[in-house]
This record gives C-alpha cells, sequence and structure tokens, in this order.
C-alpha cells in the first residue's frame, strides 16, 4: 500500500498547489485521489476527503479500517446484518452534512468536476455556502504526474503481476485454444503472483488489434496480441506483447525485429521537457523505414502515462500535446497491422522518467519465438 512518508509528501505538494490558487479548502470525491492523499485505499462506496489549506483535513468513508493521514474520521453504516445498504450516497452525505456545519467559512472552494456529486456539493452549499467553486481536476492530475518512490514499488509489483501472465499466457497459446483459456491463464498467474485478489485483463484476441477475449479457438499462422492490464492495490499496469500461435513467417519476424528495435531505442527519447507529438512524429518515423509500413506508420498514440488510471498524462499522441517530466511512468506502445501479418504486432514498455535518464520498469523478453 502507499505509504504514510509518501502520503504526506504529497499532501504537502496538495496544499502547496492550493496555496497558490489561493483556495482555502478542497472537497476530494473520487476515491482513487482519496487514496492518493491519505494512503486509504477505498472500493465500492463513496468517500469524501476534506482538506483545508490551513487546518485540518477529514474523511468520511463506509470503513475506518486502514491506516489514513487524515487529522478525523467519520464512517456512515454502509451495511445492515451485511446486507448493504442500497443508499450510500445519501448516507455519507448525512455524516458530510454533520461535519461540514463546523468548518470555517470559505472563500474559495476546490473541487473535483469530474466526479463530486450534486447532493454532497449541496451540502456544502447549505451548510457553508463557498464565495466560488474552483475546479482543481487539472491541477491534481499534474500533480499526479510525479511518481513516489512508494507509487513506484506498487507500479513494479502490478508489472510483475502482468509478467507472470505472460508466462502463463505463452504456456497455454497453440492453434485450437480458446482465447477465454489464455487470458484466464494469464488471469490465475498474476493473481497468485500478487497474492491477493486484483483485476487482470486486457486486449486478448488473436489475429486482431484488439479486444477482449472471445469464445474462439486461435488459429495457425496468428499473431496474438496480448496488451495485459493489471490493477494491484489501486495502480495500473499497461503493457503489451505479441506472440506466435505457430512457427511465424518471414513477414512477421521481419517486421517484429524492426518495432522492437525503435522500442529499444525510446529510452534515449524519454528526456524532461519532451514533447509527446514528437514522440510520435518519430515513432512514425521509424516504422515507416520498413518497406511494408512505409504507407501506414502509426495510426494510434505512440503511448501514455499510468498510475492511479490507466491512461494518464502525458499524453504521447499526435493530435493531442504532452511534456515529459521527471517522475512520470510512461507507456510507449509502436505497433504495425495488416492483412498480411495475420493480425499485427504492438510492443508496449513502461518507463520512469529519472534525472538521470529513463528507467525501464518492465523487463521482459522482446522475442517472437515459439516455447519449447
Amino acid at each position: 500500500m502507499l505509504t504514510m512518508d509518501g502520503c504526506r509528501i504529497r499532501q504537502e505538494r496538495f496544499i502547496e498547489m492550493l496555496e497558490r490558487n489561493d483556495l482555502d479548502a478542497a472537497v476530494i470525491s473520487d476515491s482513487r485521489d482519496i487514496y492518493y492523499l491519505t494512503g486509504v485505499l477505498l472500493e465500492r462506496f463513496p468517500a469524501l476527503l476534506y482538506v483545508e489549506t490551513e487546518g485540518l483535513s477529514w474523511l468520511v468513508a463506509h470503513t475506518s479500517d486502514g491506516e489514513a493521514l487524515v487529522d478525523t474520521r467519520e464512517t456512515y453504516e454502509h451495511s445492515t446484518l451485511y446486507t448493504m445498504n442500497p443508499d450510500p450516497l445519501r448516507l455519507l452525505a448525512y455524516e458530510v452534512a454533520r461535519k461540514a456545519s463546523g468548518i470555517q467559512p470559505v472563500h474559495k472552494l476546490g473541487w473535483q468536476a469530474e466526479s463530486l456529486p450534486k447532493l454532497l456539493a449541496d451540502v456544502f452549499t447549505t451548510a457553508s455556502p463557498p464565495d466560488e467553486w474552483v475546479a482543481i481536476d487539472d491541477h491534481l492530475a499534474e500533480l499526479e504526474k510525479s511518481k513516489e518512490t512508494d507509487e513506484i514499488e506498487i507500479l513494479r509489483e502490478a508489472i510483475g503481476c502482468s509478467l507472470a501472465a505472460y508466462d502463463a499466457a505463452r504456456r497455454t497459446i497453440a492453434p485450437g485454444i480458446s482465447e477465454l483459456a489464455v487470458v484466464e491463464a494469464g488471469h490465475q498467474a498474476a493473481t497468485l503472483k500478487a497474492g491477493e485478489t486484483i483485476f487482470h485483463s486486457g486486449d486478448y484476441q488473436a489475429g486482431k488489434l484488439g479486444g477482449f477475449a472471445r469464445d474462439r479457438l486461435i488459429q495457425a499462422g496468428e499473431l496474438y496480441i496480448i496488451d495485459a492490464w493489471t490493477i494491484y492495490r489501486g495502480y495500473w499496469s499497461d503493457l503489451c506483447r505479441t506472440f506466435p500461435v505457430s512457427e511465424p513467417t518471414a513477414l512477421q519476424s521481419e517486421v517484429y525485429r524492426h518495432i522492437a528495435e525503435i522500442l529499444l531505442d525510446v529510452p534515449s527519447k524519454l528526456q524532461p521537457g519532451g514533447r509527446g507529438t514528437e514522440l510520435w512524429k518519430w515513432i512514425d518515423g521509424r516504422l515507416r523505414e520498413h518497406p511494408h509500413l512505409r504507407d501506414s506508420g502509426l495510426f494510434h498514440h505512440a503511448g501514455h502515462g499510468t498510475g492511479l488510471r490507466g491512461h494518464e498524462a502525458p499524453d504521447l499522441n499526435r493530435d493531442r500535446e504532452g511534456i515529459l517530466a521527471v517522475g512520470d511512468v510512461v507507456c510507449v506502445e509502436p505497433g504495425a497491422y495488416s492483412v498480411e501479418l495475420n493480425g499485427g504486432i504492438r510492443l508496449e514498455n513502461t518507463f520512469w522518467i529519472r534525472e538521470d535518464g529513463a528507467e525501464l520498469l518492465s523487463d521482459y523478453p522482446l522475442e517472437l519465438t515459439l516455447l519449447t
């Protein structure tokens, strides 16, 4: 889990952001961001965190389990004799109203436009109406780009689960095997590696660009793109490898080597201040150096940040800018697809941008070979 020391650093950065924007307090209603700031991972039920720029913080949630970096905690009854109550948001609002009745007058209140329910906003409007509501979604997203070491350790574990899934998938892939059998083998391996229940899925369709696994038998000659997603203790791993279903053709092997060489050169392009649009153009140009890819190039993004969400800033995109910075964790994924390839090839690694260069977090073979 996230450490209290890491949360303390994040809260300090968060409060500095509030001060720069002349905000007196903020309400955090997305459970992922509550986790980021307090260290308590809340799932399934709504919660609300209130942070004053100069003063106390409090959290209202369905449970008081787990350590949380807040001054006070309150709970609401989410179940009755183990039957979940049908109105958790209203129950949360009752407790929030009680806490909000005692807060200091607020001139400017930060809020999350993407996640704050009207019911909770009305609570603050009634209890102590701020003079101004200021959306802080973009500011918070910018803070979350830069990962602390406790976040990196969780990401390493999430990546390790996906790598275990790849080993299991490779042992399962063969002509006549169902795609569902492959994803379930991957899911089992990822779960056992984690030692706890986790989410693992992703693109598990053979002979296709992507999509969830189908009740379909894999065919000889296809390439199997597995863009694997794992969520471990709140953080996403997003990786991609391509595996042969049978002995690859000369073209498949040749294009695979070309894309693997591009991915191996990516760390040199991940410099603080670098532009995602420029990285996209570089990968597109490199892909087109191969005769088979000259007219297609890269038709999807070149990658994205990852962390509490599967896709975070910075974007590595042709059509939207993203600026690289120290602390960013980015997934870079060159890919190419055609009928002749019998699907396509996409390879994705995850990198942590540091002062002294980009660190590869996802060390896994780049080989289009069958298991022997």
